[in-house]
């Protein structure tokens, strides 16, 4: 059995896509603490942002609105090209990266900072049935983003 999916919006963040950072630990009065690393907060924050003020989402009936059902991501983190990339044998196109940041990293922090608009995409990321997601370097001219196609499923 397959699933029919709609496009409930499509989002550019702008920016280097950041991974989700490891949990930082610190001790205050005498008891752990746990809390996230500001590079990945600041992130998760503009992904929670251009989620909702998405032009999909602007107006009176919101296409999500925390529906129980599934959800599925599509997810191009496309990072900034090197310098050394740019010679003028080098193709202008998307380039495939493939070294650190693990992608599976970016993954979390999107998916976190759609968590952090609210119920206006999914009650719980356990919604989420379906990800495709591919890293890549930009094209010659072009800044880093990360490209956010979210669908659900057909009625």
């Amino acid at each position: 059995m397959s699933i029919v999916w709609e496009e409930v919006m499509r989002v550019t963040i702008p920016g280097q896509p950041v991974p989700k950072g490891r949990p930082r630990f610190q001790m205050r009065r005498g008891k752990p603490r746990v809390y996230t690393d500001g590079k990945t907060l600041a992130f998760e924050r503009l992904v929670a942002l251009c989620v909702s003020s998405s032009t999909a989402t602007r107006g009176a009936p919101r296409p999500m609105c925390g529906e129980l059902g599934p959800v599925r991501l599509d997810i191009q983190a496309i990072f900034q090209r090197p310098i050394g990339m740019n010679r003028l044998k080098d193709s202008g196109d998307l380039l495939p990266h493939v070294k650190r940041p693990d992608l599976d990293n970016v993954v979390k922090s999107v998916m976190d900072g759609i968590g952090k608009a609210g119920d206006l995409i999914f009650r719980d990321d356990g919604q989420v049935q379906c990800i495709r997601a591919e890293s890549w370097y930009a094209e010659k001219g072009q800044g880093p983003r990360t490209e956010l196609v979210i669908y659900r499923q057909a009625r």
